[in-house]
């Protein structure tokens, strides 16, 4: 017992450094999930010598108790405790790394980290397989591994796991605790021998550790999604309040430079008629990205209650509050309607420089039927601005139609068909070159996107430098209403590098032009067209054409197949396990009474023979004698007959006498056994033969060989 008490006590402590290491999952180390390992080992250490009713009932109560105490220290109620154990893992998986800090999350951890911990300490009990408890431990590690691949593999905590698996692997439970240290103690090489093991499981662990590993957790639907207001139209409407209202306060630390523009949202996807926020956003820790050089920190104050887009500068790194955003982070949002004078801290990337960006860094895109037909209008642009030869660079191409629609195009806010269409935004760099700032954006990111240059529109705040108000301990900021606004973007090396091609000055005052009278506009009633001749030149629809209608879509008849595989699948799983289980139970009977002195290699052969009658379908009395189950054992191997009157004869020598030469004999034995067998199977067909080697007889108590 004093061996079998060492042995728990070291696979709690192995759970209470998985519970520290599951801090990973939240980006920080939290102390309330240690309750539920720690007080599972307390409780399996003082039931060791109760019966296993006893052990059951106390290893569930301790951890329930445990994941309980983890919810409660953090807020939460009993309904995070029920979660725990039910729906816990799928809303674990249905966010983004790092895991929000919620109580529930955190009882989730609590509770599978102390049920490894259990099973292990009951496993703990077994004589022969000694290392089996450290699977769940492994498994438990893997898992934390898995939930924060972010942070990679960490040495800090594989050194202390790897040294006490070293040290459960020391104590096997044949011998008492003293006589184990005495026998450990005269081993002189056991210290360079363990030095050697973790200097190579340090060695073996270091590629693994790298900073940058991908999230392998599956891309689970969330638990609900988000319907989004249009991020323009919410520019818009915050432009046309009058008076003007103040709606956040930014506070930046210390000498860092206060960015002119604050994106809210970021807009990629462009149907031709208007930019749709098609994001689904996912609850999410406090850290979005790793920290960077060029970052900045401070602090967000809510002025209104009615926003829950946070604004920021660039590429967002942490957030210290409950938020929820895109896999891209193009939308960081609360996950709970903010209070005026809320204070959010937060450090985030600032968007960079046009002198900053490396030719051949600006990132590129495929065109699309959106831009199709305005690359030679971009080229135009680029040609009638340049002041001889084009530059062959990207970023200078951008720049001449950034600089082209500043001083040649005329920003109207009230301009006749200033909608998004295309065939609106083609009108407006064709014809009018009159039109709001949205559209100056539009036909920015279309004509760079014509170019082959990654671009989107993004929407936000931006104010004048001489808004900034600065002090000895940093920079503060108030952004209005009348801040808000929208421009483009380009990618540049995975950050977004902000354009203005918009005017300084407004000419709403100017007489414009009538429109033509072949534009349509949304607002304008339209004469009714009449429908298209029919054609015979119609294409006919085949039953091969018509299995999928959906480019996207797979044919019904794959989809079908698919999801007939899985369910086949599904179900083949278990099926092999279990025969993977029985073939292992017999092969390791097998290969143990096989092994050990010449003696009992021969008794071990007579007893694998009169299993393998036995699974044929042999009834075997408790009292019968070896020539008795010899003669019985003819009907069901009658090609060795000889065979197997010789191994009984051998086996009862064995036990009986001491016959000379028994290595000789137990040669004889195993070469008489191999005949048997294989008359047992020349006898059977295929489906037989795999009958009798799933056989579950020889494994019963009640019908199983009595040899």
């Amino acid at each position: 017992m004093g061996v079998l008490r060492l042995r728990v006590v070291v696979l709690g402590l192995m759970g209470v450094v998985l519970a520290i290491a599951a801090g990973d999952i939240f980006d920080q180390v939290r102390w309330e999930l240690l309750i539920a390992p720690a007080a599972v080992a307390l409780v399996a250490l003082a039931l060791l010598e109760r019966n296993a009713v006893a052990r059951v009932v106390g290893g569930l109560v301790a951890l329930v108790g445990g994941v309980a105490g983890a919810a409660l220290l953090d807020g939460g109620d009993g309904s995070d405790v029920r979660v725990a154990f039910s729906s816990g893992p799928q809303r674990l998986l249905s966010t983004d790394w790092p895991s929000p800090i919620r109580p529930d999350l955190l009882a989730t951890t609590a509770m599978g980290v102390g049920a490894l911990v259990w099973v292990a300490a009951e496993l703990a009990r077994l004589r022969r397989l000694h290392l089996v408890p450290l699977m769940p431990m492994g498994v438990a590690h893997v898992l934390v591994i898995a939930l924060s691949a972010p942070n990679g593999v960490g040495l800090h905590w594989l050194v202390p796991i790897g040294l006490l698996a070293a040290v459960f692997a020391l104590f096997r439970p044949e011998l008492g605790l003293g006589e184990r240290w005495t026998l450990l103690a005269g081993e002189r090489r056991l210290v360079p021998l363990t030095a050697i093991a973790v200097g190579l499981a340090a060695a073996i662990a270091l590629p693994l550790a790298f900073a940058d590993r991908a999230d392998p957790r599956r891309n689970d639907q969330p638990e609900s999604a988000l319907t989004l207001l249009d991020p323009i139209e919410a520019t818009l409407a915050l432009q046309n309040i009058d008076p003007p209202v103040d709606l956040h306060e930014i506070r930046i630390d210390g000498t860092d430079a206060a960015p002119a523009r604050w994106r809210t949202a970021a807009l990629v996807a462009y149907d031709g008629r208007r930019w749709a926020p098609a994001l689904t956003l996912r609850p999410i820790g406090r850290r979005l990205a790793p920290d960077a050089d060029d970052a900045i920190s401070g602090t967000l104050s809510f002025l209104d209650d009615d926003l829950q887009l946070i604004p920021l500068p660039g590429g967002a790194i942490t957030v210290d509050t409950a938020i929820e955003t895109d896999p891209d982070r193009t939308i960081v949002r609360l996950a709970d309607r903010p209070t005026a004078g809320q204070e959010v801290r937060f450090s985030a990337r600032v968007e960079p420089r046009p002198s900053a960006v490396a030719p051949g860094s600006i990132g590129t895109r495929e065109l699309d039927e959106t831009v199709s037909g305005l690359t030679e209008f971009a080229e135009a642009i680029i040609a009638d601005e340049a002041d001889g030869a084009p530059p062959a660079d990207v970023l200078g191409r951008l720049q001449l139609i950034e600089s082209a629609m500043r001083n040649d195009f005329l920003l109207d806010p009230v301009a006749s068909g200033g909608g998004l269409q295309r065939t609106l935004i083609v009108r407006f760099i064709r014809d009018t070159r009159r039109g709001n700032s949205e559209q100056f954006a539009t036909s920015f990111v279309l004509l760079a996107r014509s170019l082959g240059v990654d671009a989107r529109v993004a929407t936000g705040f931006e104010v004048s430098p001489d808004r900034v108000e600065r002090d000895d301990n940093g920079a503060s900021i108030v952004l209005s209403s009348s801040d808000a606004a929208v421009w483009p973007e380009v990618s540049v090396d995975g950050e977004w590098l902000a354009f203005d091609p918009v005017p300084d000055e407004e000419v709403s005052e100017a007489t414009e032009e009538p429109p033509e009278e072949q534009v349509q506009t949304p607002a304008a009633p339209q004469p009714p067209i009449a429908p298209p001749p029919e054609s015979t030149d119609d294409p006919v629809v085949t039953e091969a054409d018509d299995i999928a209608t959906d480019d996207d879509a797979l044919p019904t008849v794959v989809r079908v197949g698919l999801q007939a595989a899985a369910v086949v699948g599904a179900l083949l799983v278990p099926l092999l396990l279990l025969v993977a289980l029985i073939l292992g139970v017999k092969w390791r009977r097998r290969r143990r009474r096989l092994s050990g002195p010449p003696d009992t290699r021969i008794r071990g052969a007579w007893t694998v023979a009169t299993n393998q009658l036995v699974d044929a379908g042999m009834s075997i009395g408790p009292a019968a004698t070896n020539n008795e189950i010899a003669d019985g054992g003819v009907e069901f191997a009658p090609t060795a007959d000889r065979e197997l009157h010789r191994l009984a004869v051998l086996a009862s020598a064995a036990t009986f006498g001491r016959p000379a030469r028994p290595d000789l004999l137990a040669e004889d034995a195993n070469a008489c056994l191999g005949q048997v067998e294989h008359s047992l199977a020349a006898e059977r067909t295929r489906w037989q033969r795999i009958r009798w080697r799933l056989s579950l007889r020889s494994l019963r108590s009640s019908t199983r060989s009595p040899v």
